[in-house]
């Protein structure tokens, strides 16, 4: 297997990981309550700001590679 494929399989691996902790904690709202609940209702726009943010990541993180 070459570096390329085993590089992209450790990105899907803890990319779908890192989704499904955040799944998980923005979907533990069981509480009709947003004072006891844990994380405040996400409205539409939030998604897009986070959508937006992790895209700012990964690029940082490729020009961090391409450097090296």
């Amino acid at each position: 297997m070459s570096n390329r494929v085993k590089t992209l399989l450790t990105g899907a691996i803890a990319g779908a990981l890192l989704g499904a902790a955040f799944a998980w904690v923005a979907g533990d709202n069981d509480n009709d309550d947003p004072a006891k609940a844990g994380v405040a209702p996400m409205r539409p726009t939030d998604y897009f700001q986070l959508g937006v943010s992790l895209l700012n990541v990964a690029r940082q993180f490729s020009e961090m590679v391409k450097k090296v």
